[in-house]
């Protein structure tokens, strides 16, 4: 375990708990390190019940973000799986002996029979109040009836599904904020982010709203970008009025005009992400929610008041009238739908939830929204919450991830921890990038005309993917090259002028970043047995530096190339190095 990781007396409590009931579910708030408490339960699991342990997250952001967790902070051996990974991650995922997963791929692979139900001894099944119903939780548990040890996490468990998780999972015991083990680590207000993704209907249309913008030039262009912006900012309604009362824009967008208007499109995509932020967050005593455009919060007003809430709307461009903020500040009103009249001007020290439906990239108006909470008076002994909602793999994600940045440059920070800010960035545009180097390796102007991104747009994108494994490099006269890991024999056909070495004398050192020398000044006579050897002790470099000394008559040369990227196969390290070579002597 990561030295600077002290278990809390409350979290070695619960975990102690649920092992001595070998079925078990733990309730606690967000914000408590629930995850911590079942990487502690996974290590405390009699030997016959660790081999293999399957790990339930109901989304790939959360998916991500647990595996990181107990790989990085806990030691342990675990992957994430889900179905956008690329396919050679996939796979290495499966072999892992602690798979956090989606219940979506985890039902495919059982159906599919390429993941065996049996091979798992121990399942640990976080938000476990889906399990019930209808949901994907509730036929992957089903698989996996077998499973002994058993361990079920939620912030939240309703009184109508408690028997259920019960049945499924184990007894449920619950940790609250006024538990006096906890009470001591209450902070003043903590920053989440909700995805909301598009459905696959959704998801064509936007792509086909992105097709025409890479292809428009100029104010149409410019134009095609706001519709980009408006339907995953805030929804499909918000596109539709835009078109409806844009003879320009209804000529740019005529092609996917009936697709626009199909019954499959939901009017706002974000309000089944809201309804679980609102039940997760239960009992909270007021909540703003902040949605730029007035007929998507038209809509999420009627929605909510049709569910029981006594809700208000403050509409308009400038502070709202007088009227209405004496209604947001009546204690009968529970939430407050609010578009800019609410950024200014208006105090509710009862407030407890804020959440951010359509994101800005301003950090005025981003510091403006949360100082709606920042002023607010804790009035019921738990924390304060900012919630943003996202779009993933669109422009809302890069809306919010610039919107956080320059708050912080600012002198503001948005409580959003490191693991989620770095997952942010995988949801923009990062997806594309993948979906372009599957193809072909790409050099990295190509990929940014591709993205229409500037350079360096693209570059910490780039750095993410290849601190991660997911993308890797070789250097040409003309730049880096780009590749999946697996496309080795891809890029040696592609580029064989690159990855080709010399006839003259060299001498190579290969230096593994994260435990020194790997091989040094090594012939190529000798390299192949080498790097075998040396590679088999190690299975893995976080990065590599290499250095070739050439011998071009009297005349010695050296040359040295790091390539920033875990290397996880002799296959990859191979390239590397021949790259160095051919490279050294092109030099």
């Amino acid at each position: 375990m990561d030295g600077s990781l002290r278990p809390r007396k409350y979290q070695l409590e619960a975990a102690r708990w649920a092992l001595s009931r070998r079925r078990a579910t733990i309730c606690m708030p967000t914000g408590t390190g629930k995850t911590l408490v079942a990487g502690l339960w996974i290590r405390g699991l009699p030997k016959g019940a660790s081999e293999r342990v399957l790990v339930l997250e109901p989304t790939r952001f959360l998916v991500e973000q647990v595996a990181r967790f107990f790989r990085e902070r806990m030691r342990l051996d675990a992957a994430p799986l889900h179905g956008s990974l690329p396919r050679v991650l996939r796979e290495r995922a499966e072999r892992a002996r602690i798979i956090v997963a989606t219940p979506e791929i985890v039902v495919h692979l059982f159906r599919e029979g390429r993941m065996n139900p049996g091979s798992f001894s121990a399942l640990v099944v976080d938000e476990c109040h889906h399990t019930t119903g209808k949901d994907a939780y509730v036929e992957a548990v089903r698989h996996l009836a077998h499973v002994e040890y058993r361990l079920g996490l939620s912030a939240f468990i309703p009184r109508s599904r408690a028997s259920h998780i019960e049945s499924w999972i184990g007894d449920i015991r619950c940790w609250g904020w006024d538990h006096p083990n906890l009470r001591p680590y209450i902070p003043e207000w903590i920053g989440e982010v909700y995805e909301a993704p598009f459905n696959p209907h959704e998801g064509r249309l936007y792509k086909g709203l992105e097709k025409l913008w890479e292809q428009a030039s100029g104010s149409s262009r410019m134009l095609l970008g706001m519709a980009l912006r408006w339907m995953a900012r805030d929804g499909v309604d918000a596109l539709r009025e835009s078109v409806t009362n844009s003879h320009r824009l209804r000529e740019l967008v005529e092609p996917l005009e009936k697709l626009m208007w199909s019954p499959s499109i939901r009017p706002a995509h974000k309000w089944g992400s809201l309804e679980r932020i609102l039940e997760d967050h239960d009992p909270f005593t007021k909540a703003i929610v902040f949605i730029d455009r007035i007929v998507i919060a038209r809509r999420v007003a009627e929605l909510l008041s049709s569910q029981g809430f006594e809700t208000t709307l403050l509409l308009g461009r400038r502070r709202a009238p007088k009227q209405s903020l004496d209604r947001a500040r009546n204690p009968r009103t529970r939430i407050i739908v609010s578009t800019s009249a609410g950024e200014e001007g208006i105090d509710l020290p009862e407030a407890d939830l804020l959440i951010v439906w359509s994101n800005t990239a301003s950090p005025l108006r981003l510091v403006q929204r949360v100082g709606r909470l920042l002023r607010a008076r804790d009035v019921k002994g738990g924390p304060k919450w900012a919630v943003f909602i996202v779009t993933p793999e669109t422009v809302d994600v890069d809306s919010l991830l610039d919107g956080v940045v320059a708050a912080r440059a600012a002198g503001v920070d948005m409580s959003i921890d490191e693991e989620t800010i770095s997952h942010l960035l995988e949801l923009s545009r990062r997806r594309r990038i993948l979906e372009l180097l599957e193809k072909d390796p790409l050099p990295e102007e190509v990929l940014a005309r591709a993205l229409s991104a500037p350079p360096e747009k693209l570059k910490p994108h780039l750095r993410w993917l290849q601190s991660h494994g997911i993308v890797s490099y070789i250097y040409t006269p003309f730049g880096r090259v780009y590749f999946l890991p697996d496309q080795a024999l891809l890029l040696r056909s592609k580029y064989s002028a690159f990855l080709t070495p010399p006839q003259t004398r060299q001498e190579v050192t290969i230096v593994c970043k994260n435990s020194g020398n790997l091989l040094r000044r090594a012939p190529p006579q000798m390299l192949e047995q080498l790097l075998e050897r040396s590679f088999k002790k190690r299975r893995q470099c976080n990065g590599v530096k290499i250095s070739v000394m050439t011998w071009r008559g009297p005349s010695v040369f050296l040359k040295n190339f790091s390539y920033e990227f875990p290397v996880w196969s002799l296959e990859l390290l191979r390239v590397l190095v021949d790259n160095a070579r051919a490279m050294a002597a092109v030099s």
